[in-house]
């Protein structure tokens, strides 16, 4: 009986044993909670930038826009997009409507979803010609007098820069046609421009409707 007891023990150690091991590797394995003093991935900087990134979005004039434009921001850097000629310029150099745009972001959150296009502010067309690099209305008018974008189903050509004055035509701006932040080609926004009231593809007014 004794000798059986004896080997009890001895096995009953051994088991012990394992075990303590195995404890030891379990615990040397362990995931390391994050460092937050340590610079880097899981940085106490980067943690604030995270808690700052939360909640609602107080616009400035001055704000990094894109921290929410992403689309925008890489098409600065996108030589296939007209943005990409003017990534030296701030954002508020065309979107000056720092008013409209104010409100625009009015109770606006981190984390929602960013409107494709302008709907409560507008392209000041004047800033265009400002910057001192398309020269004026008149320039660009003669530059394009042969161009043939704008030609209709009847063969009407119209000079994009020179469009017919009317109250209806007041309404485009360079950005009617002019996509910034896109690679969709001129030939196509433009007419997409005319044909949101010339949608039977005819420049000629009083043609369609009596």
């Amino acid at each position: 009986m004794a000798h059986v007891s004896l080997r009890k023990i001895v096995l009953a150690s051994a088991v012990a044993g394992v075990i303590a091991l195995m404890s030891l590797g379990t615990v040397g394995c362990a995931p390391k909670t994050a460092d937050l003093s340590e610079t880097g991935s899981g940085s106490q900087a980067e943690a604030d930038e995270n808690a700052a990134m939360t909640g609602d979005f107080a616009f400035s004039a001055d704000a990094d826009c894109t921290t929410c434009h992403s689309t925008e921001g890489d098409s600065l850097g996108d030589a296939t997009m007209p943005a990409s000629n003017h990534a030296t310029q701030e954002c508020t150099t065309c979107h000056s409507d720092i008013d409209s745009l104010a409100t625009a972001h009015d109770g606006v959150q981190f984390g929602d979803k960013t409107p494709k296009r302008l709907k409560k502010t507008t392209i000041d067309t004047t800033a265009c010609f400002s910057s001192g690099c398309h020269g004026s209305q008149e320039d660009l008018a003669a530059k394009t007098e042969a161009c043939a974008i704008l030609t209709d189903a009847n063969g009407t050509v119209v000079n994009p820069h020179a469009l017919p004055e009317n109250e209806d035509h007041t309404t485009i701006d360079c950005g009617s046609c002019h996509s910034m932040h896109s690679d969709d080609a001129i030939e196509d926004t433009a007419k997409k421009a005319c044909k949101g009231c010339h949608h039977m593809d005819v420049y000629e007014c009083n043609t369609c409707h009596e």
